[in-house]
């Protein structure tokens, strides 16, 4: 990523913290131009549309995201298939998390992969899955310790329904 491109992603994240989405998107479209098949800028983009509620749009920055990256860059993967779980479209979604499950090398995006089917199970009143994704979940992120509390609410959710 180069200087610029760099400087206009962190400009975008910092407008679409700051609830400055025009500006924002503007500034990773600019990103774009200098480099159009940035996977990482594509990706923010998808997110962006995800806040504003157009899935559509972020489902094709995703997968534009995945395409450009030979399916390597997770996090678009991971993105695609919470929002596929979101609007109901869940047989997508398994298959975006679980690709993750099998394909990664890296325990965190194992982890967070079994973590999102664990919450999107829960949505749908899979407690049976809910219940196996989330020990899955809990025994990959140990040691991370940012996801302990997530991980005991959904726990306590599971438990409770």
């Amino acid at each position: 990523m180069s200087l610029k491109e760099q400087e206009l992603t962190k400009n975008g994240i910092r407008l679409a913290l700051n609830y400055n989405y025009e500006n924002s998107k503007n500034e990773f479209i600019k990103a774009l131009t200098i480099n159009p098949k940035s996977c990482i800028t594509l990706n923010n983009l998808g997110n962006l549309e995800v806040i504003m509620k157009k899935f559509p749009k972020a489902i094709d920055y995703y997968k534009k995201s995945i395409t450009l990256s030979d399916s390597t860059y997770y996090p678009a993967i991971l993105n695609l298939g919470k929002i596929y779980g979101f609007l109901g479209e869940d047989k997508k979604a398994d298959k975006h998390y679980n690709y993750i499950i099998k394909k990664s090398e890296i325990d965190f995006l194992i982890g967070i992969s079994y973590l999102g089917l664990s919450e999107m199970y829960l949505d749908y009143g899979w407690i049976d899955k809910a219940k196996l994704s989330i020990d899955m979940s809990e025994s990959i992120l140990i040691n991370y310790h940012d996801f302990g509390s997530q991980i005991d609410i959904l726990k306590k959710k599971i438990k409770e329904y």
